[in-house]
């Protein structure tokens, strides 16, 4: 049997896979209710009166909003990007009503910003909503063109809201969590 220098058990070990811990928001973001966040949520013309308006822009004759039912989970409920012009859906994503995981990516960052991401028919979608500022849509075209485009929206903190982070963790979709 071969003898294994400390250096080499060390590296051994250093190199084996580490397991990721399962980590769980804060309790004020896990046990937060449709109840008590509800005024916090501003209705969109695109989304029904039985969902939630998680985030939306008005920009001149063009609405673009994400829309959720009041309970999203791995596999139930449902979160959807929407696109209108002069008041018609001109674009929506996913194009049917299902569980968000694996279609959405949502982001927090430390300095309280936050992000919705997903990518439609090569095109990379990233709604971003700082804390501070205002919020835009960025679009990325696919190669070789990947010509970038930013859609300025005013200020809205809905991504930051705790019960919008409860959905985004419920689902799956929450990046790191």
């Amino acid at each position: 049997m071969k003898k294994m220098s400390l250096l080499s058990v060390v590296l051994a070990f250093a190199a084996a896979p580490v397991l990721a811990q399962e980590r769980t928001p804060v309790s004020s973001i896990t046990n937060a209710t449709w109840p008590q966040y509800s005024d916090n949520y501003k209705q969109s013309p695109l989304c029904s009166k039985d969902e939630i308006t998680l985030w939306s822009c008005e920009t001149g004759k063009r609405i673009y909003s994400l829309c959720a039912s009041h309970a999203v989970t791995r596999t139930s409920g449902y979160m959807q990007y929407r696109a209108s012009s002069r008041g018609k859906i001109v674009f929506s994503y996913p194009t049917e009503k299902r569980p968000p995981l694996g279609s959405f990516v949502y982001k927090s960052f430390g300095n309280g910003d936050a992000s919705v991401e997903f990518t439609s028919n090569g095109y990379e979608y990233t709604i971003l909503d700082p804390l501070r500022g205002s919020s835009s849509i960025g679009v990325s075209a696919p190669a070789p063109s990947g010509k970038q485009t930013e859609i300025g929206c005013g200020p809205k903190q809905t991504l930051q809201i705790n019960y919008t982070m409860r959905l985004m963790y419920d689902s799956g979709v929450w990046a790191g969590y």
